[in-house]
Order: structure tokens, then C-alpha cells, then sequence
């Protein structure tokens, strides 16, 4: 059985917050979290090599900065670094034999993929992956569509467009917790899960990195404050930052063992989330 806390994912990767300061915090506590999962598997199992693991759609990715395995990464974005590891491909049909890693992950991948398209991507992901699949996402649980249409109403009334990848989002529902649950155990996996950046968490970080991207173009300091944020993020929030009422979930399964998640204390506050949207909303004024 393969058994995890997930914080005690997060307390076993420190990092200077200084390093990562200007990015935002949930992007880089989601490749923590992963680097932490294949910790525990690589230690579960007792492996002295190295894992082989596949990303799907990981343009950008950091997860290599935070664990040592043998990576590939695979988009149908251009390969604008000239990674060696980095494969330009279609991930409803990729170049890969059957079991060819150790583990497959996606980390906000699979909202992007049509709705009619994310059974042959999670058939896809379970058929090159030889026991472990990581699909980290936002969920069409409680509240986070609600939060998402909240988020890009706040970006589309500062800049007069709707985000990019929000639109996306909001134009092609969410993907469905039960039905990607039961794609998973029709392709004999063991699944678990649980969820990472309250959703009043999220709207704060997600609304201050959207005002200063704005508000940077007057006030030459406004980096000084983003890094100020997302370092007292990183060093003080991240590592508690776990609900039922999460951002994003991260779905673990596996073809050999049994998943056991331990349940983590609910910071999902009603109140702190309406205050926030409160502090948020006062930021257009400025902009």
C-alpha cells in the first residue's frame, strides 16, 4: 500500500523562497507536491535507479529542479528551450511503447484537453505508464468554477479581455471527478486523491499576480511586492494549504498498490474567502 500525508510531501522539499519568489506560489507548491509523491514512491519501493517519468504537457516544467529522476516531457507547444529530454507530440497518441516509465504525470493538463477527447487521454497516460499516474487539475468540485468565473471577471474588468487560459477553462466545462475516477479503475488502477490550495487561498494569489502584472507598468516597485507575497506564501502558507474546498486535485493511481491518503485539517475559510475577494476587488481602483 503506498501511504502519504500530503503535507508531509511539502516537508520533506525545502527551497530557498527567494530563488522562486517571482513566480506564482501555487505553480511551484504543485511541482513540490509532485517531486514529494515520487519521493515516496521511489522510497515505497525501494529502487536504487533513478525513476523514469514521463510529464505530459510540461512545457515549463520544474519538476526535475525539485527530485532527481530521468525525465521526458512531452507538449504540442514548440520546444523554444531546446531541451534534449523535450518531445514535440500529441498526448491522445503518443510515440511511446507500452509501460516504456515508471511513472506518468499531468499537472493542469487535463482541463485543456475537449471533454470528448479526456478518456483517450487518460487511456493514453495509463497505457505507457508501468504502475504510477499523477493527474493534478481543477476539478468541477464545490466552488471552483465559481471561483475561476470570479478570477477572470476580475482580470477581464482590470484589462477589458478575458484570460486566456480561464476562457479556456470556462469554455469547456471542468473535467468530472467521478467519471475520471471510474476511467482510472476501468483501466485497473487503484486511485486516491485529495486537494491543494484552498479556494480563498487561490483567489487572493491568483488576483494580486493579475493586478500587478498590470500595475507594474506604473510603479517600477511592484515586484518588490509580488516577491513579498509569494515568499510569505511559500515560507508560511504552502505547507498547511490543503482542503476540500481545493483549487487544484491531484489524483494518484496505481496498476500495484493500494493508495491510502491521510486526511489533512481544512483551512477553507467562508469568512477569510470574502474578505479577499473584498481586498481584490478594491485593486482595480488602482490600475
Amino acid at each position: 500500500m503506498l501511504t502519504f500525508s500530503p503535507s508531509g510531501l511539502l516537508e520533506k522539499k525545502k527551497i530557498n523562497s527567494d530563488d522562486y519568489a517571482l513566480l506564482d506560489p501555487t505553480y511551484v507548491s504543485r511541482y513540490l507536491l509532485l517531486a514529494g509523491l515520487l519521493d515516496s514512491y521511489r522510497h515505497h519501493n525501494g529502487s536504487a535507479k533513478k525513476l523514469k517519468v514521463l510529464e505530459v504537457g510540461g512545457s515549463g516544467s520544474m519538476l526535475d529542479k525539485f527530485v532527481d529522476i530521468d525525465l521526458t516531457i512531452i507538449d504540442t507547444l514548440p520546444n523554444v528551450e531546446n531541451l534534449q529530454n523535450y518531445i514535440q507530440g500529441d498526448a491522445l497518441a503518443m510515440p511511446f511503447e507500452n509501460k516504456s516509465f515508471d511513472v506518468v504525470v499531468s499537472c493542469d493538463v487535463l482541463e485543456h484537453i475537449p471533454a470528448i477527447s479526456r478518456d483517450i487521454f487518460i487511456k493514453e497516460s495509463a497505457r505507457v505508464t508501468k504502475d504510477l499516474l499523477v493527474i493534478a487539475a481543477p476539478f468541477n468540485l464545490e466552488g471552483v468554477r465559481d471561483a475561476e468565473i470570479s478570477a477572470n471577471d476580475f482580470y477581464k474588468q482590470m484589462t477589458g479581455r478575458d484570460h486566456r487560459w480561464l476562457l479556456e477553462h470556462l469554455l469547456d466545462d471542468l473535467p468530472d471527478m467521478r467519471k475520471t475516477i471510474s476511467r482510472l479503475e476501468k483501466q485497473d488502477f487503484e486511485t486516491g486523491y485529495f486537494s491543494n490550495t484552498a479556494l480563498n487561498n487561490w483567489q487572493l494569489v491568483t488576483r494580486i499576480g493579475f493586478f500587478l502584472s498590470e500595475y507594474n507598468e506604473k510603479q517600477a516597485d511592484s515586484s518588490n511586492f509580488l516577491k513579498s507575497i509569494n515568499k510569505y506564501y511559500l515560507d508560511n502558507i504552502m505547507k498547511n494549504d490543503f482542503s476540500k474546498k481545493g483549487y487544484r486535485t491531484f489524483v494518484v493511481a496505481s496498476k500495484n498498490h493500494q493508495i491510502d491518503i491521510k486526511e489533512e485539517k481544512d483551512v477553507y475559510s467562508n469568512d477569510l474567502a470574502a474578505i479577499f475577494s473584498l481586498l481584490t476587488d478594491a485593486m482595480r481602483s488602482l490600475v
